[in-house]
């Protein structure tokens, strides 16, 4: 007979389940093996748990393996896979997709009553197993358009030039192996028509007021997209901004040449339209060189 311990051991773990979907839509797809050492530290106790409840050694046995895999996969893949070629891409997509079977499959297994029919229970499984294969479809064929970046498309530079007041939110997480993304995107800025010619991005339209410690950059992609960059070859960030009305809304991503198995800095972002007088001056030149 199923108890209410029962109900809300289930609902921890598809809540588990829940924390992994958040980590990928924040982190992306690249980062899903690090999303899946997180699941499985999260689900091995209540593996355990379900263990006690059943007597099922199963259970017990992948409960108990969850963490060192978890552990190991989270911290190791990152360095261990070839970050943008198709292997890796396909690794992520199995790190993503096997955390829905597990859990269905011990879930289902915690509620079943004893008189359940093995009919229904393959048919549970078998939906599980489906749809864990197209989670990991959609999430190899988001890493794979993930990794193409977007070209500029000049037609729509008039679209964005102008000045914005920008709001960024909170860094998650705070801390960036290396360098810091916090205070690289101003306050105010001005998408300017004018190009700039540096070595790290060259012709490329310029964001004012400069960036001290690199260059600074935008690129229109069509009407309602926009990316901007601040980077020295290094460090810096990228915001992609999408237009919602009169304001501009996306995600800022840090970037690092720090390799590891912790993730970059990401931040929402918001942009409205203001006054260019309000704009700080800088001692950059139409040509995007300081001026002495």
């Amino acid at each position: 007979m199923r108890t209410l311990g029962d109900w809300v051991l289930a609902a921890l773990g598809l809540a588990t389940l829940l924390v992994l979907a958040v980590f990928l839509w924040w982190f992306g797809p690249w980062h899903a093996a690090l999303g899946f050492g997180v699941w499985a530290l999260l689900c091995a106790p209540l593996l355990i748990l379900a263990y006690r409840k059943t007597r099922s050694r199963w259970l017990l046995y992948l409960g108990s393996g969850l963490i060192p895999c978890g552990l190991v996969v989270g911290m190791t893949a990152d360095e261990a896979w070839l970050w943008g070629t198709w292997p890796a891409a396909a690794a992520d997509a199995f790190a993503a997709g096997l955390p829905l079977v597990i859990t269905i499959a011990w879930v289902s297994r915690l509620l079943r009553a004893s008189q359940g029919t093995q009919e229904k229970w393959t048919i549970l499984n078998g939906g599980a197993l489906v749809a864990s294969a197209a989670v990991m479809l959609g999430t190899y064929m988001w890493a794979r358009a993930d990794e193409h970046r977007p070209e500029e498309n000049a037609t729509f530079t008039q679209t964005f030039a102008g000045c914005y007041e920008v709001e960024v939110g909170p860094w998650i997480p705070s801390v960036m192996l290396g360098h810091a993304a916090q205070g690289i995107i101003p306050d105010r800025l001005q998408l300017d028509t004018a190009r700039r010619v540096t070595y790290v991005a060259r012709n490329s339209l310029l964001i004012r007021p400069r960036w001290s410690n690199g260059d600074a950059w935008w690129l229109p992609i069509d009407a309602n997209h926009v990316r901007l960059v601040w980077h020295n070859g290094y460090n810096g960030v990228s915001v992609d901004l999408h237009r919602r009305g009169a304001q501009l809304r996306g995600k800022a991503v840090g970037s690092t040449d720090m390799v590891g198995f912790w993730p970059e800095s990401r931040a929402l972002v918001r942009a409205r339209p203001t006054d260019c007088a309000s704009v700080p001056v800088d001692s950059v030149s139409a040509d995007g060189r300081k001026t002495k």
